[in-house]
């Protein structure tokens, strides 16, 4: 009995379907169906994955980028958001050895420029404003400290 499923639709409605969906597959031995739905899935998996992961390197490059144009505003807050910042990426890194450092390179002039976009817009600048900040460096992301002076 071959079935045709809207893959697509079901993983992006739930992934808990999806998988008792595939299991009803192969419990029906429809096993090329069942396969089918385990590739998009793992597939659309992936994906949110790496957005997360992306997402993270974004929010840490934000406030770093406001970190060295506001120095004024500098907070306990953005100083607890790079710290937890780093630690979900370690964490991502240890959890999914593809999202090494050599993945998260490839991804960096990307990421800093969605960063820049949202930093300008947290500091209130508009599209006339001069605001081109260098590309950040490693070091400045995953190595500098930030810290609070009293």
């Amino acid at each position: 009995m071959t079935t045709t499923t809207d893959w697509e639709e079901l993983v992006t409605t739930s992934h808990l379907d999806t998988v008792t969906k595939i299991k009803w597959l192969l419990e029906e031995e429809d096993y090329e169906e069942a396969r089918e739905g385990i590739v998009i899935l793992e597939e659309t998996m992936s994906a949110a994955q790496k957005r997360s992961l992306e997402s993270q390197l974004e929010r840490l490059m934000l406030h770093i980028l406001k970190w060295e144009y506001q120095p004024q505003k500098r907070s306990m807050s953005w100083v607890r958001s790079i710290t937890n910042a780093r630690l979900e990426i370690e964490k991502w890194q240890e959890e999914k050895p593809t999202f090494n450092d050599t993945f998260i390179k490839s991804r960096w002039e990307k990421v800093h420029s969605f960063a820049v976009r949202s930093a300008r817009a947290e500091m209130g600048l508009s599209r006339k404003d001069s605001f081109e900040p260098k590309i950040l460096t490693w070091g400045q992301v995953f190595e500098d400290e930030y810290l609070i002076e009293n």
